[in-house]
Order: C-alpha cells, then structure tokens, then sequence
C-alpha cells in the first residue's frame, strides 16, 4: 500500500515539533509528525518564559496549564554563599496575567503538546525512529525513511521536511553542519528531589539561578514542578568536570556523575540547606555537548526549527519560547512558499530567519555576559529600582524583558543595551543606580503559595528509563 504524500513531514514532537504541527494544520496543510520515543518521556527545560503566554493561549492549551502546572512569578539570583541576591519580577514590565509564567514537568507539558497536534489533525507517529532523508528526489519532495518500534522499515513522501528533533539535530549531523561554540563549553545535570525545602522564594514560585564559584563558570537552577517535586539541575564547565571525574573515579565512585553532582550540592549554600532532608526521586539526566549552530538551517524543501539548528545554554530558560515562536513565524513563510512557490517562498523563509537570527544572536549576548567574570553579576543587582536619571529606568525594564523573554522584535535595542553595560564606565554608573534603590531584597513578587501551586496535584514523570548521557 503506497503511503499517502504529506505536505509536510515533522521529525520530533517536542514542543517545537508539535507547534509547527498545530500551525500548519490551522492552514489546512496535511502534517505527519514522527518521533521516536515514547511520550510520556524525561526531558530538562522546565522553567518556561512569560513570552511562551500569548502561544500557550492560542494554541488553546493554556487553561489545561493552568490547572496542571506550578506559576512562576520571576526569577532570583543568588550568590553561591548566599551573602547576596537579587529579584526580578515580571510584573514589574508585565502588566496582565501573562506574567505569572509556568514551570512544568517536561514529560507531562510535551505530552499535552504532542495530543493537541493531533487533535487538531496532524498524524503522529510515536516510536518511529527515522533513519534517513531524501531532499533530492526529481519533483522537489522529501523521502524520510524509518524503523517503527516493531523493527519493520517504512517510507513516507512529502512537499517539506521540518527537522524538530532537537538536540538530535537529524539533519545537521548528517550533513556536517553542526558547530560547537567552544566558548560554552559546558555540561548539564538534572533530577527531581522529594521532601526539599520551599524556602529562600521557592514557596511562591521564584525560579532560583544560584552562581557557583568563578573558577567553576557554572550555575544551579532550580525550580519547583509540584507542591513536592523540586528540580535542581546543575550547569558546569567542561574543564573544572574532567578535573573532579579524574579525583572521583580515582576515589573509587562507579557512579561518578552522581557522586559529582551530589559533591557541588553539598558546596553550595542554598542547595545544602533546601536539600538537607529531600531525596532524589528520578534518576540523574546529563547532557553534554549543547551548545551548537548549524550554518544553513533551510532550503526550498527543508528546515531546522528550535534545538534541531542551534541551541546555545539553558541559563535563560530561553530554549523552549525561541522554538516554539520560531515554529510560528516559519508556518507563515511556509504558507507562503506552498501557495505562491519556491522564489516567494524562500524570500519569506529569509525575512523570518533574520529576526529568528537576531533572536538567538541576542540571547547568544546576554548569555556571554552571564559568564564573564568581568561582567555585571546579576545576584548583586536590585531590579526594582527605579531613577530620575534619562534613560537609566529604560535600562532597568530592559533587563527585565530579557528575562521574560523579548528576544524577537527587539534584539537591536537590546543588543546595544548589551553593549553598553559591556563599558566599565558606563556599567559602573548603572551599577551604582541599581543598588543605592530600596526594595533590593525583593522576596515574593507580590505572590502567594495559593496563586502558585493552587489545586495542582503533583504529576511524577512516568518514565524511568533515561540515565546518562543524553546528547
């Protein structure tokens, strides 16, 4: 039996994936969505962005949030000692619901994702893994070759393929178009814990980034998915690792990736004491090698959206909001290139591209400064300041809208904002501002534990099979 020609096939159905699905089926366009695992299924990211808001509304899946997820009112930075922090709440910019934001169990948010897709018409296919693609064939289709979960091989044809498979990136490596960024170069661990402390801001939702020692560039994040299900996942540079693996496996730890996460919980202030009395209640994930670019991330017949062409670091939480805004702008093009051709087509998929570029190069920026030891520290910054001073009130907002997410349509100003606090004598002059404000140990953002957690029930992942290296 010949299978039917879709119009698009999508590799992946994370949150990328499954949003492109849902677009293009609202344009009437027939969407065969193929992924390889099994969903529910473990996945880090779970800290989502007030800009992911007015999607989660549109695609219709923002009363279901609501009522299965933890809100997150902002973030708060702390040092590693916890001597020093600062908050930034979205309310401060946001002036609706949208900026009580989500934090989510990946399992459960992907999985809700992936059933609207369908619901809305697109054929999903789980536990098919793809082997190859075609994009050469003589009609300008795609040929996508599988293996199902029952072994048997299975060909499909399309118009288009749209790889989403995230930090598999199909199509990258199979063409030699994935680039590291060598300047971060780090590694990623995550669990959940049970029995944690909802202390120091967790009890009313505040997403934690806690720095680490300069010496080891990294950073705890933590987050709470239910009212007793805490992540904690830790960022680390790729150097200071192989330091600790070469003392650990020396030390006789079999399990030296758990032995080194364990190790930088018990040297970090917050993370020692919130933990004292929890548990691990998943097994450990790591994840190395993230930070990359793929040079060409689409063709007349082709493209790479969210993960799948660049995925730079977590800290920002900015992976999830950066795919799935992503997938909608490219569905618009790629109307375009279906009902008017390949020269109107590309020209479309060239103008999204550019404020997708502009986008990823912005948080690419702000990411960089994250790092510098040189740069602005966040944990000792206040946000709620406000000043007389021209321009310098702007210059608050604008961290703020970073954080909440507003990479799009105004990556410019932000970049030169960027630039600017990257001037001694300027960042100094904004530095001394910030902290001579009141309000500079802002604990709550104005929220409850009620408002936050409300009348969720915790949601354990399902799936307990992942352990290890990731990617």
């Amino acid at each position: 039996m010949t299978s039917p020609v879709f119009d698009f096939i999508i590799i992946g159905g994370g949150p990328t994936g499954s949003s492109a699905a849902t677009y293009l089926r609202w344009k009437g366009y027939s969407v065969l969505v193929l992924e390889k695992e099994k969903f529910p299924r473990q996945h880090v990211g779970e800290s989502l962005l007030p800009f992911c808001y007015p999607l989660f509304k549109e695609l219709g899946v923002l009363d279901e949030m609501k009522r299965r997820f933890v809100r997150k009112p902002g973030a708060r930075f702390s040092s590693h000692d916890g001597k020093q922090s600062s908050t930034w709440c979205f309310r401060n910019i946001i002036h609706d619901e949208s900026y009580l934001s989500f934090h989510v169990v990946r399992a459960d948010f992907d999985k809700m994702l992936l059933d609207n897709a369908a619901k809305h018409g697109a054929e999903v296919k789980e536990q098919t893994k793809v082997e190859r693609v075609e994009l050469d064939l003589p009609n300008d289709h795609v040929r996508v070759h599988t293996t199902g979960a029952d072994g048997l091989a299975q060909e499909y044809e399309g118009r288009f393929l749209i790889d989403a498979s995230g930090q598999d990136t199909f199509l990258a490596r199979r063409t030699g178009d994935k680039h590291a960024y060598k300047e971060l170069d780090r590694i990623a661990f995550l669990t959940h814990w049970k029995g944690a402390k909802y202390t120091q801001g967790i009890d009313v939702g505040l997403l934690q980034i806690v720095y680490l020692e300069s010496h080891k560039s990294g950073w705890f994040g933590i987050q709470p998915v239910g009212k007793d299900r805490l992540s904690v996942g830790l960022v680390i540079n790729r150097k200071y690792l192989k330091e600790q693996k070469a003392k650990l496996t020396a030390a006789g730890h079999e399990e030296w990736q758990k032995a080194f996460y364990l190790q930088e919980i018990r040297e970090c202030a917050l993370t020692r004491d919130i933990l004292s009395d929890a548990e691990i209640a998943q097994p450990l994930i790591a994840v190395s090698d993230f930070s990359y670019y793929a040079e060409k991330t689409f063709g007349h017949n082709f493209a790479m959206l969210g993960d799948a062409g660049r995925f730079l670091d977590p800290i920002f939480a900015s992976g999830v909001y950066l795919g799935m805004n992503s997938s909608r702008m490219f569905a618009e093009a790629l109307d375009v290139l279906m009902k008017q051709g390949r020269e109107e087509g590309l020209k479309a998929m060239e103008e999204k591209k550019k404020y997708i570029d502009g986008a990823y190069s912005l948080v690419e920026k702000f990411i960089n400064i994250f790092y510098d030891p040189d740069s602005f520290n966040l944990a000792k910054l206040s946000s709620t300041s406000e000043s007389n001073y021209e321009g310098y009130q702007t210059a608050f907002s604008l961290v703020h809208y970073l954080l909440a997410g507003d990479f799009f349509n105004n990556y410019e100003k932000y970049g030169d904002f960027l630039d600017m606090l990257k001037n001694p004598k300027q960042f100094a002059r904004w530095r001394n501002l910030v902290v001579s404000r009141p309000n500079v140990h802002e604990k709550t953002c104005g929220t409850t534990y009620e408002a936050i957690f409300g009348d969720i029930e915790d949601e354990y992942v399902r799936t307990t099979s992942i352990n290890g290296i990731m990617a």
